[in-house]
């Protein structure tokens, strides 16, 4: 089961989040050698892509791996309520890490 969690994603900014996998028994998972895949859309169904991330493994012993959207790609984003998730390939199996709500608030600055 994934878990919930809700996004901020502020408009022409770099947005960046950091992802500890850790078991059922709380022990850090080595990722070194899996993949990981997020997207963001307006609706689940919507057949357009809002935005990618980019997903940098970034302690794979440790299981840390970094969600990231460029600041040119959130500049290119619509404000507003978006859906996403984050997927984990180990091996075979996929599993879907995180979903939930993003939200992405208008930039002033330009």
């Amino acid at each position: 089961m994934s878990g919930k969690l809700d996004l901020t994603i502020e408009q022409g900014a770099t947005f960046s989040r950091t992802i500890t996998i850790k078991d059922a028994s709380n022990v850090v998972v080595d990722i070194s050698t899996d993949t990981f895949a997020g997207q963001i859309r307006k609706r689940h169904q919507s057949g357009t892509v809002e935005a990618t991330m980019t997903m940098t493994i970034t302690d794979g012993p440790n299981g840390e791996v970094t969600a990231t959207i460029s600041a040119t790609d959130t500049a290119a984003m619509d404000t507003g309520d978006f859906v996403y998730d984050i997927e984990w390939t180990s091996g075979s199996t996929v599993t879907r890490l995180l979903e939930g709500v993003a939200t992405v608030t208008p930039e002033v600055t330009r």
